[in-house]
């Protein structure tokens, strides 16, 4: 059929949930959509103020892609994609770095209703299949209680685990995760239109633009797309399609990110991770040692950007090499899995609440060929969360495959016919698990918030985190720094009181406590030669600093626990 027809089916099925049967299904939807967007705006906006360590990085790249400076956005840690939308927002919003971290959140709050609308056009495939097991008798669940489900759980995943606060792009990977599989099960429906492959080739580059990760990872996509087809003969002139859109929309980013380096490559940050966190070998070759005890470097550059050492961490790190050791690597497995089950042992309750479900009735995984949805689920949930275990695993990375995995476990549920008293049970636990998911995300909403706003005896709040770093900013430039001046810390203090500031961090000592170790003539030899690169100033956090003051250091007004050394003199009468 022609090409025009199949673009008009994308567009039914994206606007097709609106038009759904009255009934409890509309009603449980509308409801998740208002849960969510009330929810998620609430933190937007209680968490405005929270820093992450990789905010200034995204923001500064935003502001490359908006002014045009293309040097800043060939990143060989952070991906494009993100700042981009980054970069539209401060251009809309017209911010600036005393106002940029609470409007930007907007950014957040835009991925979110983006993630949640992939989530409803996969929720849209789930039901029609569901709606087939259920006309049939053969699920326990009615089609109302598997969307509340499907739904709780995405937002579990999204608010809970990756969380609005943070300005990255992981809200954003949720999105395009999920907009990858309901591609995938939109192929599945009519494995022959070549459009669809088209569409999801689309969508992978996309992805890539935004993590570096899914070039590795589009071949489980690729792969089940493959599957779908009947023949293999079928399939490969189709798959070659996807890989071919997504090659033209990652080519540009793969080829001027190979341009910088002179090799070819995709991205380095998972090189880095592997090198850094698991097996490594050789020195990184840019950093300039300016001192050995405290190790001292010199991280001047032409990058426009507050911090050089974490805007572009890889091009610093380069020379230090990935070294495979599979026994390092197999150590590693076990302790990221034990990591993920101690931050959040409640997932063992899913794993019950399966296992119940299976003793109630029994499990269908459906066929191989053409894939069940089950199985079209369950590999990318399993090959998601495999991928992230090999090397490192954080809640977050892998929330969108622990909402696939969860809804094929859903969806995968048979009940016994007949048998009323066990469908009753059932349907119990299911209410159960959904209270329970949404009693998770009130209680992040209130904590997120309760953290966001309101400090404690141990803890500041986000905003008056915020605050020290308007304290810092308005000291340093009280003390004669001016925008432009080259700043330096000591260990790794948060640093966006630089970004208001206008500042450079050109120089850095990194291990705090060799730093303290140091004899006083070695802390001198250190100051020194940062100094000599023209460093006026070092930042420094924490309160065994009050112990040096007859060094020079001296507290930040209006803090806890920033002290600063000046290198320089002061202009007169500071």
């Amino acid at each position: 059929m022609p090409i025009f027809w199949d673009i008009s089916c994308l567009k039914v099925l994206i606007w097709m949930p609106r038009f759904e049967l009255e009934g409890w299904n509309s009603r449980i939807r509308a409801g998740f959509w208002i849960i969510g967007i009330l929810c998620g705006g609430i933190m937007a906006y209680t968490t405005r103020f929270f820093i992450n360590g990789d905010a200034i990085a995204y923001i500064e790249m935003g502001e490359a892609f908006r002014k045009g400076d293309w040097s800043g956005v060939v990143n060989l840690t952070y991906s494009p994609g993100y700042p981009a939308l980054l970069g539209l927002a401060q251009a809309i919003l017209q911010t600036n770095p005393l106002n940029e971290l609470p409007l930007l959140r907007i950014t957040n709050l835009f991925c979110f209703a983006l993630a949640m609308a992939a989530c409803d056009l996969v929720m849209w495939f789930v039901r029609r299949e569901a709606h087939r097991f259920w006309s049939a008798g053969e699920t326990p669940l009615p089609l109302p209680i598997i969307s509340a489900l499907c739904y709780s759980m995405f937002l579990v995943s999204s608010l809970v685990f990756v969380r609005i606060r943070l300005i990255n792009p992981d809200m954003l990977i949720v999105a395009i995760v999920l907009g990858c599989m309901a591609a995938i099960l939109w192929i599945r429906e009519n494995p022959d239109k070549y459009f669809r492959y088209g569409v999801l080739g689309t969508i992978l580059g996309i992805g890539y633009l935004t993590k570096s990760f899914f070039f590795p990872f589009s071949p489980i996509f690729f792969a089940l797309a493959g599957l779908c087809s009947d023949s293999l003969r079928r399939a490969v002139p189709r798959i070659l399609v996807a890989i071919l859109c997504m090659l033209l929309v990652s080519a540009p980013l793969i080829g001027a990110l190979s341009s910088r380096l002179g090799r070819f490559t995709y991205g380095e940050l998972g090189k880095h991770i592997y090198a850094k966190f698991i097996s490594g070998k050789g020195e990184p070759i840019y950093p300039k040692i300016l001192a050995e005890k405290p190790k001292t470097a010199s991280y001047v550059s032409e990058f426009a950007c507050t911090r050089p050492a974490g805007f572009d961490i890889c091009y610093w790190h380069e020379g230090l090499r990935p070294d495979y050791d599979l026994a390092a690597h197999l150590n590693v497995i076990p302790g990221n899995l034990w990591d993920i089950l101690e931050q959040t042992p409640w997932l063992l309750i899913m794993v019950l609440w399966f296992a119940a479900q299976w003793k109630l009735g029994s499990v269908s995984p459906g066929a191989i060929r053409p894939p069940s949805m089950f199985l079209l689920l369950i590999v990318t949930a399993g090959f998601g969360i495999a991928f992230y275990g090999l090397v490192r695993m954080e809640p977050r990375y892998i929330a969108p495959y622990l909402f696939l995995g969860f809804v094929a476990m859903t969806i995968v549920l048979r009940g016994r016919p007949h048998d009323e008293k066990a469908r009753r049970r059932s349907i119990l636990a299911a209410v159960l698990l959904i209270g329970f998911f949404l009693v998770m995300v009130v209680h992040s909403v209130v904590d997120q918030s309760l953290r966001g706003l309101h400090s404690t005896d141990k803890t500041l709040s986000y905003r008056d985190s915020y605050n020290e770093h308007l304290a810092v900013k308005d000291f340093l430039m009280q003390k004669g720094l001016r925008k432009g001046d080259y700043a330096g810390l000591v260990g790794e203090p948060p640093v966006y009181w630089g970004r208001m500031a206008g500042l450079k961090i050109a120089g850095e000592i990194e291990d705090e406590s060799q730093f303290m170790e140091s004899s006083r003539d070695e802390r001198r030899v250190a100051t020194g030669v940062l100094k000599r690169i023209g460093v006026k100033v070092l930042v420094a956090k924490g309160g065994r600093f009050s112990t040096m003051a007859a060094e020079g250091w001296e507290k930040t007004p209006y803090t806890t626990d920033y002290y600063v050394l000046f290198l320089t003199p002061r202009s007169p009468g500071t």
